[in-house]
């Protein structure tokens, strides 16, 4: 209990007590100090016989190999505690007690190696003095760097390795003894602070390694559950968009019955001001015809629903529909609409294909008010280039990246839904994507817009792998 006490209070005062707080910077020092063990205690087991060898012809022999016995003896003992604390499990209890295992073996190892400045110390012999000095701050050097990442096994390592030959010295007592002893004693203060300082630069940076360790931990912790998060989000949306896709069918009945209803208002016979509002309410029911229909082909691409079905066909037919059917609406706002004539023949999904440019050509219309709507189209490799260009209000470098998001517009701040929803390039990303295609996009504000993509044609594309990559628009 008494030897526990004192062992308690060392501790406190050199600043390795262990506790809660500690604990984990503790254990690694004890880690840390047993990972030098072999290196350390292999050196010291080589340098025992060396030393009685040197000192042989001056020392008495019995005593030399008494030593030597005593040596080996502590650090055989010393590695077998050292292989058993290797399958330790290193809980605080075994932390304390391995600690307090460690200083009696320091202290054991300190005590034998420091009594060769008395035992192996020849008064009258300057040169034997000088070798086994050598020696006592060769073992004090090696102590400072292996044994700082436990300080208290430092500290008392080298006091009783230096003290008893500074003793030694000034029982010489003559002017040379009595100064060597004086710088053995500085010299053991220097090495107990550069040991003091790299011991607390050790613990500062295993401290900082166990908070980096802490801190990955929680990183890593919350990235698994933002993904946990975002998979679940993802799956709701599938889910979501698999039931709008198999329910597309039910939900559209409404909405005809609706047209209908508005048909048949239509064909009978009201006042001005009724024939006004059933007017307003067939406007109101094909905008939200519009925007139903936009919903569900984006539900019904991100479930996984639409496949594309490739073949061969002339791409004219497909642009000849186009004109038909946007060239009134072009006209009607006083607009030029151009279209190509091509004799190309195409390898794509004619029905997918003809979705992308109608979304392309509506949003070309729709936001151009003066000038022209042009498509052309130009044998780019083994493709066929289709561009849609406009004069409209081009489109803000800062809006770029967002155009091809869901209910994204630009020109549209007051949400007017006659204009849309914002989905129609929302749809044309994912249909590019699912035919393989790469959209390119070239806006300049105030003076308009082209979107291109590339189209492989018939003769170069055998199968739906043999994608060509679009050029960019001039």
């Amino acid at each position: 209990m008494i030897m526990q006490k004192i062992l308690d209070c060392f501790f406190a005062m050199t600043r390795s007590d262990i506790d809660e707080e500690n604990f984990p910077i503790r254990a690694e020092q004890i880690r840390a100090r047993l990972q030098n063990y072999p290196l350390m205690v292999g050196g010291q087991m080589l340098l025992a016989p060396l030393l009685c060898a040197l000192m042989w012809q001056a020392v008495d022999h019995g005593t030399l190999l008494g030593w030597l016995a005593l040596v080996y003896i502590a650090h055989l003992a010393e590695i077998g505690y050292w292989a058993v604390y290797r399958k330790a499990n290193g809980t605080m209890a075994e932390c304390k007690r391995w600690r307090t295992r460690f200083i009696l073996f320091v202290t054991v190892l300190g005590s034998l190696w420091g009594s060769i400045g008395v035992l192996m110390f020849v008064p009258g012999d300057l040169a034997y003095q000088a070798m086994l000095i050598c020696v006592v701050l060769g073992l004090a050097a090696g102590a400072v760097t292996v044994n700082p990442v436990f300080p208290p096994s430092l500290y008392i390592y080298v006091v009783l390795l230096i003290l008893p030959v500074t003793f030694s010295s000034l029982l010489v007592a003559d002017h040379p003894h009595l100064v060597l002893a004086l710088m053995l004693a500085v010299y053991l203060a220097f090495v107990l602070r550069a040991g003091r300082e790299m011991a607390a630069t050790f613990e500062l940076s295993l401290r900082r390694g166990l908070e980096n360790a802490k801190l990955v931990k929680q990183l890593t912790e919350e990235k698994q559950r933002a993904e946990d998060a975002q998979r679940s989000a993802e799956q709701a949306n599938r889910m979501k968009s698999k039931f709008f896709a198999a329910a597309s069918h039910d939900l559209r009945q409404p909405m005809h019955a609706l047209t209908l209803f508005v048909d048949v208002l239509k064909n009978r016979e009201h006042d001005l001001q009724t024939t006004h509002l059933v007017g307003q309410v067939e406007q109101s029911v094909e905008v939200l015809g519009s925007m139903f229909d936009a919903l569900l082909d984006i539900s019904r691409l991100d479930a996984g629903v639409v496949q594309p079905r490739y073949e061969r066909f002339s791409i004219q037919p497909l642009l000849d529909r186009m004109y038909a059917e946007f060239s009134w609406l072009a006209l009607g706002k006083g607009l030029r609409f151009e279209m190509a004539d091509s004799s190309a023949e195409v390898y794509s999904d004619s029905l997918l294909l003809e979705r992308i440019l109608r979304n392309l050509i509506a949003n070309a219309i729709r936001y151009t008010e003066r000038g022209e709507v042009v498509v052309s189209c130009r044998q780019a490799g083994d493709g066929l280039q289709i561009e849609v260009r406009d004069t409209g209000i081009g489109i803000a470098p800062e809006h770029l990246p967002h155009i091809f998001e869901e209910y994204y517009q630009v020109g549209n701040r007051q949400r007017d839904r006659s204009n849309g929803l914002g989905l129609g390039l929302a749809i044309v990303k994912r249909l590019e994507q699912l035919l393989g295609y790469r959209m390119t996009l070239d806006s300049t504000l105030g003076e308009g817009s082209c979107f291109a993509f590339v189209v492989p044609l018939a003769d170069a594309a055998a199968s739906p792998d043999a994608m060509i990559s679009p050029v960019e628009s001039a």
